[in-house]
């Protein structure tokens, strides 16, 4: 059963300009998203996850907006229920003479300040980064001796596959956490100032709304534990990167030591090139162990890929709350409520405020006429009247 209608047009007002900076909180987030996390290109050895990444961050970005815009909305409609509460109790207290339950004290309770810091801190890297090594001409003699006994190559499918920028990737990392923390603080500023707006404001439309905001504090916290996730992720490949790049310089510099020993007895003939190619074979042995410490770390991030699409549905417009349907606010239209667009709210224009039922009146079609015959005669004078312009109607018979 709805409690009877009482509320506390101070608090109100201030619950409405918490819930706007709410919404002015996600639309600056999702500009941080922006600047912090503009593409996914770390390198050749987190190629696997650049397309995947990319299209998950520019989803979360487009679904924060869509956050901002309805929060934003949903603050402007609590703001033309306390309008319209106003001019009700207005009403009722001089045609009924009753005590008023809806009052304004003209002071906003210290409930509706925020809590907690909106604004995400800057990214900040760990300090990781893959090994670099410098192995000269030796390395290039490998790379041939390797081939032309028929194994793979050494470059292309090992040493490129270790190449990238996890220090970029370890910033975004970063940037994913202070993200959730951010929405999380959202969330709490949110929830506090709810329970305040609680106290004070009873009725239909409170109810209305009290619902409205906790199917929000569902998504906020959802979106939060979704960005920490992308955290995580993140944070874990950098590692996983790091470490697998590290066994497969190992494994390079032992090849290279192998091939250093064989290329040392070149030159004795037929015992030396025996083995030579005996030695060049065991460091194909060893390419083929680096390529599937590779191929293993590669299927670690596929796995990752379908965590990271997973996170994509806390973010879609189908999965967040509405645009509010509250007393004061229009009914959303499809296409007005995407991310990029705003709507303003407010009164109809004066000549759509017409009686229900009623059509528009339409000019009468001899008024109509009646209107445009003397202009019409008016430049049919002045045309006749321009030099070497003859009358195009022919002379009346008898003239």
């Amino acid at each position: 059963m709805t409690a009877e209608l009482a509320v506390e047009l101070a608090d109100l007002r201030g619950w409405a300009r918490q819930v706007g900076r709410a919404g002015s909180d996600c639309d600056g987030l999702a500009g941080y998203l922006s600047t912090n996390v503009p593409d996914g290109d770390f390198g050749r050895i987190l190629s696997l996850i650049t397309g995947p990444y990319e299209a998950m961050a520019t989803s979360v970005r487009e679904g924060v907006a869509t956050d901002g815009q309805r929060l934003d909305l949903f603050g402007t409609s609590l703001t033309a229920v306390g309008h319209d509460l106003a001019r009700t109790d207005a009403r009722v207290a001089q045609d009924f003479g009753v005590g008023a339950r809806i009052t304004d004290d003209g002071r906003v309770s210290g409930a509706f300040a925020d809590q907690g810091a909106t604004t995400a801190a800057a990214p900040s890297g760990g300090g990781e980064s893959l090994p670099e090594v410098s192995f000269g001409w030796l390395f290039d003699k490998a790379c041939e001796l390797i081939s032309w006994v028929g194994g793979p190559d050494l470059q292309e499918w090992v040493t490129e596959q270790i190449a990238g920028d996890v220090e970029k990737a370890s910033m975004q990392a970063s940037a994913w956490t202070n993200a959730a923390d951010a929405v999380r603080s959202c969330g709490g500023n949110l929830s506090h100032g709810d329970a305040a707006i609680r106290t004070v404001w009873t009725g239909k439309a409170a109810h209305a709304a009290g619902s409205y905001l906790d199917r929000w504090l569902t998504a906020l916290e959802r979106q939060a534990a979704a960005m920490d996730q992308v955290g995580g992720y993140l944070h874990d490949m950098v590692q996983q990167a790091v470490d697998m790049a590290q066994v497969v310089v190992d494994i390079v510099k032992e090849i290279m030591s192998i091939i250093s020993a064989g290329w040392s007895m070149a030159s004795i003939p037929i015992y030396g090139q025996i083995k030579l190619v005996e030695k060049v074979k065991d460091a194909i042995k060893l390419v083929n162990d680096a390529r599937k410490v590779i191929t293993v770390f590669w299927n670690a991030l596929k796995l990752v890929i379908d965590g990271i699409e997973m996170t994509v549905h806390a973010f879609e417009a189908e999965s967040l709350p509405s645009a509010p349907s509250l007393p004061g606010a229009r009914h959303e239209r499809p296409g007005v409520d995407e991310p990029g667009h705003r709507r303003r709210l407010g009164r109809a224009p004066l000549h759509d405020r017409r009686r229900p039922g009623r059509a528009r009146p339409r000019p009468r079609r001899a008024d109509h006429h009646a209107r445009g015959a003397p202009r019409a005669a008016a430049d049919r004078a002045e045309w006749r009247a321009r030099p070497g312009h003859a009358d195009p109607r022919p002379p009346r018979r008898g003239g």
